[in-house]
């Protein structure tokens, strides 16, 4: 059966209150609550309409019968409510459903030395049936979320039986027992609304549930970790989750040193769902990026526009021309940049603006016959890189809007003028270093939701060491 979407939208994010700050906080309103019951209940119409019911077997008076070849013919959708029920989970009620009921029955009549015998088909119509069902949600060892179906209970307003073929003054002897028998096999908690609802919320929503990702490996590398920190929280309007939010090395996965920041508070109920996601989250990442060496690059001339880094050119443009003690010490060759991070880059969002600060050193050689290289010249380097964010296909994307970088002489073999500095910045450094970022912000940062959900009618709000995301749903299931 097809994923049922009360069970994905409230298996999205499931957690709450905790110790340890989020590294990631959702908010699921009772908007997405009630956008999810209606399509639930496309869905349960599809999985009772048609469903087989149990052959019955009975007497009345002087009258046997047997009903057999029992299915569901018609579901009529009713009235639904979704309330959040504080420290439990959620509670979701219907009244007014309809079912029709088609089926074949036989009877026997036997009366002293009188015997009939005959058969036919009916038609049931049931009328004002409610449903209740609480669902409670939690977490289990490993950060999963849980959920579990608890005291169904359905009833039947009322139930009027058509028969088709026999007598009908037989019918009358046994029509109000059988209406009765079929009224229990609907409602009630063992009948057929509880047992689909029961198995929608037990099997086919635990499902939903372990398609959910709680750990997403990126770039083959990290781990990027979205499991919950403890059960859910529930307020009147909204369910609340917190998740770890925290990118590990895939192989060594430790707790970075240092903790998330407090999250932006918000009371804003009016899109369906909101995702608070901290600038621990990517700082985590650039922690354990510069831990296991990952912050560093060799550029030669293949990473540049034709010959940047030749030491003898025809043309102005090459390294040995603009910094001629290059050109002189280390003619006919090429020029290798080593460069390498030397903190963590961090990135910091507030007040609309998200930067990204980092520092690091190019180291210099020239390449040497036999393929070896000789060092002439370190620089220092700091960023402060300004980026724009935007949310796609349930990822974050960033694109470069700014990249002032400053260098200095560290250590040098060779005299370097400002003019040499500035044409490493512009031409070799910056051409090479931006479209890298971009590359990287184009492939995305996934956020926890399941293929069936998608986003609508998104906000994005950059306030202080949170990106707020404000969305709609919809469920392509």
């Amino acid at each position: 059966m097809q994923q049922v979407c009360l069970l994905t939208v409230v298996s999205l994010f499931v957690t709450s209150a905790q110790c340890k700050t989020p590294g990631l906080q959702t908010r699921i309103t009772d908007r997405a609550l009630e956008y999810a019951t209606e399509v639930a209940l496309d869905i349960l119409s599809k999985q009772v309409t048609g469903q087989q019911i149990p052959d019955q077997h009975g007497q009345s008076g002087d009258v046997k019968f047997d009903i057999t070849g029992m299915n569901v013919k018609q579901f009529t959708k009713p009235s639904s409510r979704v309330s959040l029920i504080q420290n439990v989970g959620l509670s979701w009620s219907t009244s007014g459903t309809g079912l029709a009921i088609h089926g074949d029955f036989k009877y026997k009549y036997r009366k002293g030395i009188i015997k009939i015998s005959d058969h036919g088909s009916f038609d049931l119509k049931a009328n004002g049936i409610n449903f209740q069902v609480k669902i409670e949600i939690g977490m289990d060892g490993t950060g999963r979320p849980t959920m579990k179906a608890v005291g169904c209970s359905s009833n039947v307003g009322s139930a009027d039986i058509k028969f088709h073929g026999g007598a009908a003054w037989i019918y009358n002897l046994f029509s109000g027992q059988l209406e009765d028998k079929l009224k229990d096999m609907v409602g009630g908690g063992n009948g057929l609304l509880c047992k689909q609802l029961n198995t929608l919320i037990d099997v086919n929503g635990m499902k939903s549930l372990q398609k959910l990702p709680v750990t997403v490996q990126i770039a083959k590398r990290f781990l990027l970790d979205y499991r919950f920190l403890s059960k859910p929280s529930f307020q009147t309007k909204f369910m609340e989750t917190y998740h770890k939010g925290e990118v590990y090395w895939n192989a060594v996965p430790v707790d970075a040193p240092f903790a998330a920041p407090p999250l932006l508070k918000s009371s804003d109920t009016s899109r369906m769902m909101y995702i608070w996601l901290s600038d621990y989250v990517f700082n985590t990442m650039s922690y354990n990026a510069l831990k296991y060496n990952q912050l560093q690059y060799n550029v030669t001339n293949k990473d540049l526009p034709s010959g940047v880094l030749n030491t003898t050119c025809p043309q102005s443009t090459c390294i040995g021309k603009i910094i001629k003690a290059i050109g002189t010490k280390f003619p006919n060759t090429t020029v290798m940049l080593y460069m390498k991070s030397t903190s963590m880059p961090n990135m910091t969002a507030q007040n609309g603006s998200t930067v990204v600060n980092a520092s690091g050193d190019i180291v210099f050689f020239a390449q040497q016959p036999g393929g070896k290289y000789t060092y002439f010249l370190t620089l220092s380097a700091t960023m402060s890189t300004t980026i724009s964010l935007m949310i796609a296909n349930e990822k974050v994307f960033a694109k470069v809007l700014k990249l002032p970088i400053s260098v200095t002489v560290k250590d040098s073999k060779i005299p370097v003028s400002p003019e040499g500095l500035n044409f490493i910045v512009k031409g070799i450094v910056s051409v090479f270093v931006e479209p890298k970022l971009n590359e990287l912000g184009a492939a995305g940062f996934p956020l926890p939701v399941i293929n069936s959900v998608h986003f609508t009618n998104t906000q994005l709000t950059v306030a202080k060491d949170t990106l707020l995301i404000a969305t709609d749903l919809k469920y392509s299931g």
